[in-house]
């Protein structure tokens, strides 16, 4: 078995609460859920929600741009506009 390591942390009463009425939910304990957290930061290296909300287009849009790929421009908003008819 892996050593373990004991974290301590402090949180406001009410987030506390409503977090782990959530993991319970899941069936996890606050235990698990921060191990969980943890392991995915280690995974990805980097915070696991930050770009949640996200949805796949700029999802690829960001791709897309660390790619170097080339990407169309509008020299403004009307011109954008134009482009979608609307």
């Amino acid at each position: 078995m892996q050593e373990q390591e004991l974290i301590s942390i402090s949180i406001e009463s009410h987030i506390k609460a409503i977090a782990e009425a959530i993991f319970e939910q899941f069936g996890m304990t606050k235990s698990e859920a921060i191990e969980l957290f943890y392991r995915q930061v280690a995974l990805t290296k980097d915070i696991p929600f930050i770009q949640r909300s996200l949805n796949n287009e700029t999802v690829e849009t960001i791709k897309m741009i660390d790619n170097n790929d080339e990407l169309t421009t509008y020299s403004s908003f009307a011109q954008l506009r134009q482009e979608l008819e609307v």
